[in-house]
């Protein structure tokens, strides 16, 4: 049974700024039917290492939080530490780097609060029979709420080739010791020609598994510990010289599944309870984890919201797929017909088609624009 999306495009007026345009949809997908008076509503953002400037706006958010208000709900905006070394591995750090990048209470007019806690402990073991993981390890700030919505930025990914909802979902509500889990089966290698031994990977690692070791024709090279590796991809997104590729042989497929069981543990004890805006802004070649945003590689497209978050991410990707490359971008010159492809060679769709199967949501849209 297809599910039903709601599109504005990115065009804006006098008459209709981009703002009313968030309004609108929040009101046609229904999301005041999903909050009753006095739910705790958690906003599920992804507020952005700083240095990167490509999350979704503070401006955004604040007009969800405003809608929910309305709606009768007690919104609080929140997402979860991180595994990888960076401003955001324990709360005190992460508020922080909310508040540098426009994301607090003042100017949201809600409470900002890290999901998983102080260290990334707070959460709990949601059980999920019959699946790769076993169970799935939620922070209980997400999943004491009472509803949610689900804000999330449209972009591209090392990893999964493309980030939407169901990535927002598994991975961003993920605790630390949950991410471990989900990016486990993949191992980087140094190709050694490439590698300058500056060390950089070396600095980013967060389980210090990279040494400097001397080379056949001298100087340094990283060498990676197998044994420690957890396989975040952290060393992979910070080398300049693309000298540590994803080694994907099966381990592409079953990150993207155990996201996707992730991405179900964190939302299946909330039924009817549960709304996603996607926004097609700014759409930049890498995760807003990282710490810089490369110029986004397609135009401006639009803004959907749907209840079924398998339908959104499904017409997210399809628009992006065949939209034109930017001047200037990652993109430009490259011949390839899915523009998805021209930024990381990945079959981005694993997640899709793995979410639908597992009773997420549908593929089949039933796209309304308005």
């Amino acid at each position: 049974m297809a599910s039903q999306v709601f599109f504005h495009s990115a065009r804006a007026s006098a008459k209709k700024n981009r703002l009313d345009k968030v309004r609108s949809l929040f009101n046609r997908a229904g999301f005041a039917k999903l909050i009753q008076a006095g739910d705790r509503v958690a906003i599920k953002v992804h507020w952005g290492e700083p240095g990167n400037v490509g999350f979704v706006p503070p401006p955004y958010v604040r007009k969800i939080v405003s809608l929910v208000k309305e709606a009768g709900g007690h919104p609080f905006v929140t997402d979860t530490n991180t595994l990888y070394t960076g401003m955001r591995r324990n709360a005190v750090q992460n508020l922080a780097a909310a508040a540098m990048n426009g994301f607090t209470a003042e100017t949201l007019g809600a409470p900002i609060i890290v999901a998983d806690g102080l260290t990334g402990r707070d959460f709990r073991s949601v059980k999920l029979p019959n699946s790769r993981v076993g169970e799935a390890k939620i922070a209980s700030g997400i999943l004491d709420a009472d509803a949610m919505i689900v804000l999330s930025h449209v972009k591209s990914h090392l990893l999964f080739g493309f980030g939407g909802a169901l990535k927002n979902l598994g991975m961003g509500c993920a605790s630390p010791a949950g991410k471990q889990i989900l990016h486990s089966d993949v191992h980087p290698e140094v190709d050694p020609e490439k590698c300058d031994g500056d060390g950089i990977c070396v600095a980013r690692c967060p389980v210090s598994c990279i040494a400097l070791v001397n080379a056949a024709a001298g100087g340094k090279v990283a060498l990676i510990d197998s044994k420690l590796c957890i396989g975040c991809g952290e060393c992979t997104t910070a080398c300049p010289h693309q000298a540590i590729p994803i080694n994907w042989q099966t381990s592409g497929e079953a990150i993207q599944h155990k996201t996707a069981e992730y991405a179900w543990a964190a939302v299946k004890d909330k039924p009817g309870k549960v709304g996603y805006l996607n926004f097609l802004i700014q759409i930049t070649p890498d995760c807003d984890c990282c710490d810089w945003s490369d110029t986004p590689f397609t135009p401006d497209i639009g803004f959907a919201a749907a209840t079924d978050p398998v339908a959104i991410d499904r017409l997210s990707v399809d628009l992006v797929a065949k939209s034109p490359a930017a001047p200037m971008s990652k993109a430009e010159g490259s011949t390839e017909k899915d523009l998805w492809r021209a930024i990381y060679d990945i079959n981005y769709r694993r997640i899709l088609d793995y979410a639908e199967k597992i009773g997420m949501g549908s593929q089949q849209v039933d796209l309304v624009k308005l």
